[in-house]
């Protein structure tokens, strides 16, 4: 049997950790991470004992939501939380975000080679998944905070911007080199990609209102779950397909409560448990699920 090929059966009977690369990671990461989520916390809260009786959104463009409630949540239109618990729980996503910056770091020190996964190879893309992860985190909390129409605006363009990177992660996974035209220079694709998902991510941001986030988010969709198909039976690529299966089992329960909660059949108005908020804890297992499906990549001699 090849070198290659008997290396990676032997790390795919390691743990799944070890398979992950998430096996034994320095305390920096997880001080990174959790302290970059708890001053983001913080801050939120000083922000809403401060100005919680406050009518801060007044002179603001109301968002539909804020015209014609869509969710069960009570809206106090006279504070600075207009929604409370839709609010707090996008710190998942903050969280979320915080760990793959930290993760980024940490592989860019280990310096893994394809040959161990595209992503883990490329820390540039999981950096900026993480930064989308964030922004999702203060997008997403500062829409149902105001309830404002630019708060949607940064709510929508954040979701954009999080299936962008993931998109480019299965691209590059697929392409992770790329030849000049009319030259033998090969070069790697993830420049390209990271401009692109930076770029795609700005555009749909500012120019939100122009398109069907259900469209193009479709189209994303659809372009990781041919990835995933693909890379099933590709020889030589190894993937935890479990991972990127539980991603869709969670958006599939999280949109089912979500239409729950819109149908007032969830839990009440003033409940810790709403719906929206669960959406958003489901839909962040759903990231991070995926992450890990791309973490998972082992590969024998692929594009080397």
């Amino acid at each position: 049997m090849p070198q290659s090929l008997d290396s990676i059966e032997q790390r795919l009977r390691l743990g799944p950790a070890a398979r992950l690369k998430l096996d034994q990671l320095p305390r920096w990461v997880h001080g990174l991470a959790l302290g970059g989520t708890g001053i983001v916390l913080l801050i939120a809260v000083v922000i809403f004992l401060t100005l919680r009786q406050q009518a801060v959104w007044a002179d603001w463009v109301p968002a539909e939501e804020f015209l014609r409630p869509e969710y069960g949540e009570r809206i106090y239109p006279d504070s600075v939380f207009r929604t409370r618990m839709n609010t707090w729980s996008n710190i998942v996503y903050v969280c979320l975000g915080f760990y793959a910056v930290a993760l980024s770091i940490y592989d860019w020190k280990r310096k893994w080679s394809l040959e161990r996964g595209y992503l883990t190879s490329t820390p540039v893309q999981t950096f900026l998944f993480g930064i989308a992860g964030i922004y999702l985190g203060l997008g997403s909390g500062f829409f149902h905070a105001s309830l404002t129409r630019y708060g949607q605006q940064c709510d929508v363009g954040a979701m954009y911007a999080t299936l962008i990177c993931l998109a480019g992660l299965a691209i590059g996974s697929w392409l992770p080199q790329l030849r000049l035209p009319k030259t033998h220079r090969i070069l790697p694709s993830w420049p390209v990609l990271s401009m692109a998902a930076v770029l795609g991510s700005v555009y749909f941001s500012y120019y939100k209102w122009d398109y069907s986030f259900a469209e193009i988010s479709g189209y994303l969709s659809g372009l990781l779950i041919l990835f995933a198909g693909v890379s099933t039976f590709t020889p030589g690529r190894y993937l935890q397909l479990r991972w990127f299966v539980a991603g869709v089992l969670a958006l599939i329960l999280g949109s089912w409560i979500r239409d729950l909660d819109i149908a007032d059949r969830f839990t009440g108005p003033d409940s810790l448990f709403q719906g929206h908020a669960v959406w958003h804890v489901l839909t962040c297992g759903m990231y991070v699920c995926w992450f890990f499906y791309f973490r998972s990549e082992e590969r024998a001699g692929i594009g080397q």
